[in-house]
Order: structure tokens, then C-alpha cells, then sequence
């Protein structure tokens, strides 16, 4: 009976550990850097690059104030901003860049990579302008070289550090990103919500592991005894 009521103790104690709220964490830190740019572009690096004679430009912005994660819902990392000026042809052009997200969780970290693949558009488009005017349009003519959007494709997202442990729950966490294809006007300045999930699993502690084996135990003596 005494092993019985031990193992019942410490099944019970399992169930209260188990019974941690793993949520809310804080974010403590968000930082992001753009890598692997291709030649031609400038700020390899560092949370913001350009490119071209006017000065395309990706840059990163940590989400402010910083998240507080309450469950496994997807969150908001922070935010990529495009801003997209026309340049001259042959004056470089962005193709493909990786965004390297580190965030901190206290005296924990977990990081990631987006990587993104952009097109930097010819204005070569063809837009219809009113040619006569009067209380109405008579007829209209083909406008050439007009501004087409450029376009961001996330091609791939990947977390380096995949879990830590914290307060007794171990912590995964998933890079989600962008939830379609970007598409930014020329001489405008668009904003993309980039987005993560985290996960948690309860890590028992050792000795509570212990206590759950003798609750096994007895529980299994006490069933032969019956028998």
C-alpha cells in the first residue's frame, strides 16, 4: 500500500508539471539581416540593402512593440518593406537574397532563414491614355514604357536552431513568412508581414520521471495482488 500511494503521489506530481501553462513567452529580441546578395547590391549584411541608381531597397523592421507568443497561433516576426523606384537599365538589380531572423526568448535564442527570389521588372508595359478630350474620350492611345509591379517569391523558409528549453517545456519554432507573392508598384513603398509559429512540448524533470516509474511499479503490484 505505502508503494502504491508513492506511485499515486508521483503520478500526480507528473500531471502538475505537465499542467505548466507553456504560454505566454516574451520575445526578448528580434533581429534580421539580409545574406547572400548577389553583385550589384549594397548593404550585404545588415538589415537593409539597395540596388540600382535610385535606390531600390529591401529592409527588414522587427515587430514593435516586441510579441508576446499566448499559444501556437502563427505571430508577427516584423515586416519586410519594399520600396520600389525606378531605375535605369543595367544600373543593378536585386535576384535573390536570404533573410537571416534570430530571435531571443530570454537567455534562449532560435534562428532561421527566408529566402526570398525578386524581380526586378522592365517598364516595359503598355497602358491606354485618353488621346482627345472633350466631355468625354474620343479615342485613346497606347502609352509605352509604363511601370510594371516588381515581385517578391519566398522560395523556401528553414530554422537553423530548431528547439531550446525553457521553464520545463522544450520550444520548435517555425518559420512561416510571407502568405503570398508580393507585388510592389513602381515608385511606391509596400510593407510585408512576415509571421512564425512556435510549439511546446512538456520536459519532465528527471526525478518527476522517477516518481511516474514507482507509480508504474506499484500500480502493477497492486493489480497482482488482486489477481
Amino acid at each position: 500500500m505505502k508503494m502504491l500511494a508513492k506511485g499515486s503521489f508521483g503520478a500526480l506530481l507528473l500531471t502538475a508539471a505537465m499542467s505548466v501553462a507553456a504560454f505566454p513567452v516574451n520575445v526578448t529580441s528580434i533581429d534580421g539581416t539580409f545574406e547572400n546578395v548577389n553583385s550589384g547590391v549594397n548593404g550585404g549584411g545588415t538589415s537593409l540593402i539597395d540596388w540600382g541608381n535610385n535606390s531600390s531597397s529591401y529592409e527588414f523592421i522587427g515587430a514593435s512593440p516586441l510579441p508576446t507568443i499566448n499559444d501556437e497561433t502563427p505571430f508577427e516576426l516584423g515586416t519586410l518593406r519594399h520600396t520600389n523606384n525606378q531605375n535605369d537599365a543595367g544600373s543593378g538589380s536585386l535576384t535573390s537574397t536570404d533573410l537571416a531572423i534570430t530571435l531571443g526568448f530570454g537567455s534562449e535564442a532560435a534562428a532561421g532563414t527566408f529566402i526570398f527570389a525578386h524581380d526586378e521588372t522592365a517598364d516595359n508595359g503598355t497602358n491606354l491614355e485618353c488621346g482627345f478630350y472633350f466631355f468625354g474620350c474620343w479615342y485613346y492611345t497606347d502609352l509605352e514604357n509604363a511601370p510594371v509591379d516588381d515581385t517578391i517569391t519566398q522560395t523556401g523558409a528553414s530554422v537553423a536552431s530548431s528547439s531550446f528549453i525553457l521553464g520545463g517545456f522544450e520550444y520548435s519554432l517555425e518559420l512561416l513568412g510571407l502568405n503570398a507573392v508580393g507585388s510592389t508598384p513602381e515608385n511606391t513603398v509596400r510593407d510585408y508581414n512576415l509571421t512564425a509559429k512556435l510549439t511546446a512540448t512538456a520536459v519532465p524533470e528527471p526525478g518527476t520521471l522517477a516518481l511516474l516509474g514507482l507509480g508504474l511499479a506499484g500500480l502493477g503490484m497492486a493489480r497482482r495482488r488482486k489477481a
